[in-house]
C-alpha cells in the first residue's frame, strides 16, 4: 500500500533539526500557543491527539507517515484518527495521496450530509424509536450547554438549521468562560434556542477569558 503522508505547519520553525548523530527525544511546545485562536478552539481530544502527533513527527522532521501507522502507534482505530486529522487541519496537512486513507476521511463527512444516518433506540416499554443524527447531535449540544431553558425551541431550531456539531461544540468550551456567562450565576447565557438561531458558534472568543 503507497504511503499517505501529513505534514506538521511549520514545524521546522518550532522544532530543532533531525541529525543523523543525535536522537531528538523530545519537543517543544512554547508558551503561545494559549493565545493561538485555532488551538482555543480544539476540543480535549483535539489537543491530546496533536501532541501525540507532534511527538510522532518528531522521528521524521516533522512528517508522519500513512493512516495505519497512526492508528497503530497511537493506539486508536480509523474512523477516530480520521475524524481528529480533519479537526486538526489548522495544524497538519496533507501532502501525500492514499485512496484508502481518503475514503476514511471523508466517511464522517458523507455520514453527515442529509437525514440518512439514523440509529435505533428501544425504550423500556418495548417500543422502537429511531432517534436521526441531528437529533443526536443536538443531545451532544443540549448537555454541555449550561442553560437548560425551552428544549423543545432549541431541538425545532436545531432540526432547522442543522449547526455544524464540532465547531459549536468547540466555540461553547471558550463561551463557558466568558464574563457576561459567569458574572450573576449565568444571567445573561442565551437560551439555547437563542443561541442556534443566532450562530452564536460564530462569534469571535474575548480576549479576556476566565480560567477556571
Amino acid at each position: 500500500m503507497s504511503k499517505f503522508m501529513f505534514k506538521v505547519k511549520n514545524w521546522t520553525e518550532y522544532q530543532p533539526p533531525l541529525k543523523s548523530y543525535r536522537n531528538v527525544i523530545w519537543i517543544k511546545v512554547y508558551r503561545k500557543i494559549l493565545d493561538d485562536y485555532h488551538w482555543a478552539n480544539l476540543n480535549s481530544d483535539n489537543k491530546a491527539t496533536l501532541i501525540e502527533l507532534w511527538l510522532l513527527a518528531s522521528e521524521n522532521n516533522g512528517k508522519i507517515k500513512n493512516l495505519e501507522e497512526i492508528c497503530f502507534r497511537l493506539r486508536r482505530d480509523k474512523p477516530f484518527i480520521a475524524r481528529q486529522l480533519t479537526q486538526l487541519s489548522n495544524f497538519i496537512i496533507q501532502v501525500g495521496n492514499d485512496s484508502e486513507t481518503e475514503r476514511t476521511r471523508l466517511a464522517p463527512l458523507e455520514e453527515s450530509r442529509g437525514e440518512k444516518s439514523k440509529r435505533r433506540v428501544e425504550k423500556s416499554n418495548g417500543q422502537i424509536q429511531v432517534i436521526t443524527k441531528s437529533e443526536n447531535e443536538f443531545m451532544e449540544f443540549w448537555n454541555i450547554y449550561p442553560k437548560k431553558k425551552k428544549k423543545k425551541e432549541a431541538l425545532t431550531a436545531w432540526l432547522k438549521i442543522a449547526p455544524p456539531i464540532q465547531p459549536v461544540l468547540n466555540a461553547i468550551g471558550w463561551q463557558k468562560r466568558q464574563r457576561d456567562w459567569v458574572k450573576e450565576d449565568g444571567k445573561f447565557i442565551p437560551h439555547p434556542a437563542s443561541y442556534i438561531n443566532g450562530h452564536r458558534w460564530e462569534d469571535e472568543p474575548d480576549e479576556d477569558l476566565i480560567n477556571f
